[in-house]
Formats: structure tokens, C-alpha cells, sequence
């Protein structure tokens, strides 16, 4: 079995049954689907039971927040790789596990992109640095994660909205195992989950545990190009954060290299 998709829910009862149809309407179907549902009180387990029959493992009981759910379904998983799909977020279209597999997975972690509202399409890297986490890190919802490295470093529980992003800097950056982008749009990302509502929180966390992490020399570069001291610095985060402004930008500043290597030839401006 290749996926283990796991769905992580409480109290969200029509956002639930929107991700289970996107799940079980996937024409291929060579994955296996977990529920773990925190105890709703909201209808959500009707609507478990609804489709329990195209449900591998589902419970509902309370639990100690998101990643001690997350963890306890990664418990249960048998695939070789764990697709997080929370309730809200959707599975972009049905033939999207058949064009995973199609790209042939040989990574720890296989990324593809992720879709917003009204059509916007957000790429993860095709590489990762320590940069990609300086400033953000992948969509979980578009992540393909080892079931294996799962089970051997699960989630940090004592975080409540910065232990996805603390797993993958210790494998991906320290752990220096295996990455892959892929060109397909996984999910439809829907706003408001915790580390959403919950963004300063997840902040708060990302600085403490670089802190812990990183040495005080490489943690001035983290304050320099996250933060910045200067207003140039300030300026160029907020264009890295715009796409459109970063592409005029780098078509701009490509124009200017051009004219320039008149005088200077260099021949890494001839190849841009």
C-alpha cells in the first residue's frame, strides 16, 4: 500500500464531509483512509459513519491537541508515505493520488503544490535550505511524508502550532534526508485551521526553537533576513512575500544585468 491519508477533525462537521468526498472519490485507489476525530459533538461522527464503509480506521475520543492526533494516526498508518488532508482541505481534484504515483516517488519527502481561493496555485520549493524555513515551510497538505521516519520521530506534542515545521528542519536540514518537488496540485487549502488562527502562537514557537537549534552566529542571519535591520531589507520581504512583485522584480532586475554585461560580459549573465 503506498498512502495512508489521515484526516484530523473536531467539530467541524461540513468541512469533514467535504474532505471524506474528495478522498473517497480518488480513482485510484491504492491508499488506505484514517480519521482521527477528537470527540466532536457536532455531527461529525454521523458523518464518519456515513461513510465508514470506505474508511480503514477512524475513532473519536478526546485528545491532547493536533499533534497528539496527528501522531496517533500516523500509529495506525501501514502506507509507505502519510498525506495529512484535515477536514476543510480537499483533495484538488479526483485523479490527483494516480498523478502522484505516475511521478514515481524515490524521496523521504515528495512535495506537489497547493491551491488557495479563486485559482491561486502556491508552489513548494523545489529544493529545501534553511532559508524555505527561515521565513515559512511546506504545505503539509501537499506533503508526502516517510510513514516510516513518522513512526520513528513523531510529532512534538508539547507544541501547538509549530510541530510540523520543527519535524521537517531536524529531517530535511539536520537530518539531511531525501526531498523531491513535484509538478501537481495536491489539495485546496481551506483558511482558519490552528496554525492559522493561531499564527502568533506558531511564531512565538518557530523563534524558541530556533534559538534551541542554532547556534547565536546563525541566528543573527535568521534576524537579518527575516526581520531585517534596515529598510532595504524590510522592502525585500515584503516583495519575497508577493509573487507577482517578485517576478517584476526579477524581470527588472534581468533587464539591468542585461544592459550591464555589455561592459562586464560575464557569462552567467549571458546564460540568464
Amino acid at each position: 500500500m503506498k498512502f495512508s491519508i489521515i484526516t484530523i477533525n473536531y467539530n467541524n462537521c461540513e468541512g469533514l464531509r467535504r474532505t471524506i468526498e474528495s478522498v473517497v472519490n480518488q480513482t485510484c485507489h491504492d491508499f488506505e483512509y484514517i480519521i482521527i476525530d477528537g470527540g466532536s459533538t457536532d455531527g461529525s461522527v454521523d458523518v464518519i459513519k456515513q461513510y465508514a464503509d470506505q474508511i480503514d480506521y477512524w475513532v473519536s475520543e478526546p485528545d491532547k491537541g493536533i499533534y497528539n492526533a496527528m501522531n496517533k494516526g500516523v500509529a495506525v498508518a501501514r502506507g509507505e508515505y502519510c498525506l495529512f488532508m484535515n477536514s476543510g482541505d480537499c483533495l484538488y481534484n479526483n485523479s490527483v493520488i494516480g498523478d502522484v504515483l505516475s511521478q514515481g516517488l524515490d524521496a523521504d519527502v515528495v512535495c506537489g503544490d497547493i491551491c488557495f481561493e479563486r485559482n491561486n496555485i502556491c508552489p513548494n520549493p523545489e529544493s529545501v535550505t534553511m532559508r524555505t524555513f527561515y521565513k515559512g515551510t511546506l504545505y503539509h497538505q501537499a506533503s508526502f511524508i516517510s510513514t516510516k521516519m513518522l513512526k520513528q520521530t513523531p510529532y512534538d506534542e508539547k507544541l501547538k502550532s509549530a510541530a510540523d515545521w520543527k519535524w521537517l528542519v531536524q529531517t530535511l536540514i539536520f537530518g539531511e534526508t531525501s526531498y523531491r518537488h513535484v509538478p501537481v496540485v495536491i489539495a485546496y487549502f481551506e483558511g482558519g485551521g490552528i496554525s492559522e488562527n493561531n499564527n502568533q502562537i506558531g511564531k512565538n514557537e518557530v523563534k524558541q526553537e530556533l534559538m534551541r537549534m542554532l547556534p547565536k552566529r546563525i541566528l543573527a542571519d535568521y534576524e537579518d533576513y527575516c526581520v531585517g535591520n534596515s529598510d532595504y531589507r524590510r522592502m525585500t520581504n515584503i516583495i519575497e512575500d508577493i509573487p507577482v512583485l517578485k517576478k517584476i522584480l526579477f524581470f527588472v532586475d534581468k533587464i539591468i544585468l542585461k544592459i550591464l554585461n555589455i561592459k562586464i560580459r560575464a557569462e552567467w549573465i549571458s546564460k540568464l
